[in-house]
């Protein structure tokens, strides 16, 4: 629907901007298109948490962080962030919603979990491994498991063989880029634009483009209110909805970041 409504929109910008006289129905056909890009960005996440919210699932525990105090983590991480335990799958859900599943079963389930220290015996982690030993998700241990006995409970809920690997000499760990070890953004700004559900199928869901087409939706319905009132009504009106469309779910996203989730977690 954006994608179709992209093109007409485009097409009909063009022909506006390059024409001295313009239809009122050119004008209308350029609102309702820009008027599509909002709507169907709120109605595919409505969807998406719909469609969350039926999942037929049996969940066997969820094991959420306990960071010890002075990791840098937020509320929302605490919020977001969990390992969720299914009847079927392993679930890693970030703080923006994002889903990473991993089969308990079959060629490709992951085996066990790996508690990773250091040469002195002081935990810096834990791995979840899958066949070959390949190494599916790491969870730091100040941010994971630094408070209370998380993996006491995530090795109980997940029924995964449990071993112990110590680093050698002065190994870094993780080595190379794995998923888990950016689950909490630098940034407080990093973190909401993470939040922000930034791309659908028909690409980047820029909200500044957006904006602009419902802008100039309220600009050309100004421009021929002499001469197409009714059209004009109409045009300004889309461009307005579409302007509030975008601006409320924006500035709700941003000030609860910045007031609430994005805060340091208290200890």
């Amino acid at each position: 629907m954006r994608g179709v409504a992209g093109t007409l929109w485009f097409s009909a910008f063009t022909v506006v901007v390059f024409s001295g006289r313009v239809p009122g129905w050119l004008v209308l056909l350029l609102a309702l298109t820009a008027l599509c890009g909002p709507v169907a960005r709120l109605a595919l996440r409505a969807w998406t948490r719909l469609r969350a919210g039926r999942r037929r699932v049996t969940v066997l525990g969820r094991v959420t962080p306990s960071p010890a105090p002075g990791s840098g983590a937020t509320v929302r991480f605490l919020r977001e962030t969990e390992l969720r335990v299914q009847d079927r799958d392993l679930v890693l859900r970030d703080l923006g919603g994002q889903e990473y599943w991993f089969p308990r079963s079959g060629p490709h389930a992951v085996t066990r979990l790996v508690k990773v220290v250091d040469g002195t015996g002081r935990p810096v982690g834990a791995e979840l491994r899958g066949p070959g030993e390949q190494v599916r998700a790491v969870f730091p241990w100040e941010l994971w498991f630094g408070g209370a006995d998380g993996w006491s409970r995530l090795s109980a809920a997940s029924e995964l063989a449990v071993s112990e690997r110590r680093l050698s000499g002065r190994r870094t760990w993780p080595k190379g880029p794995v998923l888990g070890t950016g689950l909490l953004p630098g940034t407080s700004r990093d973190a909401r634009r993470t939040a922000r559900f930034p791309g659908t199928a028909a690409g980047v869901s820029s909200t500044a483009v957006m904006a602009f087409g419902s802008l100039f939706s309220v600009m050309q319905g100004v421009r021929i209110a002499d001469t197409a009132p009714g059209v004009a009504a109409v045009a300004t009106a889309a461009g307005a909805l579409g302007l509030a469309l975008q601006a409320v779910p924006y500035v709700v996203h941003e000030m609860r970041g910045r007031l609430v989730l994005d805060r340091p977690a208290r200890s």
